[in-house]
């Protein structure tokens, strides 16, 4: 799972510019007004994300947007039976449009959000043959 460049920079600037305005949560904000949000259900939002992958799985994105929980929680875990029947139904209409889902654990380095969230990614176009990533300074390049 791979940004390009651009928005990788652009999303570490906004991350920065909300931890300097004491913005504790980005997803805490949503409303059905929101421009993010695409789909509203009772315990979820579906919103698009503004920094998306560019490479998942070794191909191309077409599509990447988020199942984000209403209410702030850190994990899957703790989702009461309701919420976890709905976020299974929600997963279950994406993936049979061809959706991947991705979600991190409440304690993982590279979660940057603590909100949980799931990704749901759709690739197309054919694998990569040749992918190189390096971190610093941010590097992306497939083919």
């Amino acid at each position: 799972m791979y940004r390009t460049r651009k928005t990788e920079k652009r999303y570490a600037l906004q991350r920065k510019q909300a931890k300097a305005a004491g913005i504790r949560c980005d997803f805490c904000e949503f409303t059905s007004t929101h421009p993010q949000v695409k789909e509203e259900f009772s315990h979820f939002w579906v919103a698009r994300n503004n920094f998306p992958y560019s490479v998942w799985d070794g191909c191309d994105v077409a599509d990447h947007v988020m199942i984000v929980p209403k209410r702030h929680i850190e994990g899957v875990h703790v989702f009461t039976a309701v919420e976890r029947q709905e976020f299974v139904d929600i997963i279950a209409a994406y993936e049979a449009r061809g959706y991947s889902f991705y979600a991190r654990p409440p304690k993982s380095t590279q979660k940057s959000v603590a909100h949980q969230h799931t990704h749901l990614i759709k690739n197309y176009g054919k694998t990569k043959k040749i992918q190189l990533s390096v971190e610093k300074p941010y590097i992306l390049l497939a083919k």
